[in-house]
Order: C-alpha cells, then sequence, then structure tokens
C-alpha cells in the first residue's frame, strides 16, 4: 500500500512537471506565431504602401499627360505648327469625303 501510495506521488509530480513543460511549450510556440503573423503583416502593409505611392504616381504621370496631349491638339497650337510647316488651309474643292462601310 506504501508503495503504490509513493509511486502515486511521483507519478503526480511528473505530472505537474510535464503539464508545466507542455504549458511552457505551447506559450512560446504561441508567441512565436504571434510575431511572425505581425511580421508578415507589416510586410504585408509595406508592400500595399509602395503599390499606392506606385498609383499615385501613375495617375499623376496620365494627368500630366493628359494635359500635354489636349494642350499639343488645341487650335492654337495646330495652326502654330502648320505655319510653322508652311502647311495652309485646304481649298474647298481639295477636301474628299469617304464613307466608311
Amino acid at each position: 500500500m506504501k508503495r503504490n501510495t509513493a509511486m502515486n506521488q511521483q507519478h503526480g509530480g511528473r505530472g505537474w512537471l510535464l503539464a508545466l513543460v507542455l504549458g511552457l511549450l505551447s506559450c512560446m510556440v504561441m508567441g512565436l506565431v504571434l510575431v511572425w503573423s505581425n511580421i508578415e503583416r507589416m510586410d504585408t502593409t509595406y508592400f500595399i504602401n509602395i503599390q499606392q505611392n506606385t498609383v499615385r504616381e501613375r495617375r499623376a504621370l496620365r494627368a500630366k499627360l493628359e494635359v500635354e496631349r489636349e494642350r499639343l491638339l488645341s487650335p492654337y497650337e495646330l495652326r502654330r505648327k502648320a505655319d510653322e510647316f508652311g502647311m495652309r488651309e485646304p481649298k474647298p474643292g481639295q477636301i474628299r469625303r469617304m464613307e466608311l462601310q
């Protein structure tokens, strides 16, 4: 009887130690998982910010190019370029219209 009681006390002590070790191990694993997920979140945020800046830069460039296109296609600019190249307005018989089918 005494021997069984002593064995049960030893197993009880080992069970407590095993639970403590498993608890500490699980806390370490959870901590590592939290750190890893935070690093991944920061990486994702960084790459999202880079892409947002790229989109903003491209939109700004597109707006500038549209303004430049409108300036180049303005009647004043076309008339100035025509004068520069020695071009003049066509006479009424020089214009031919073609119908597309």
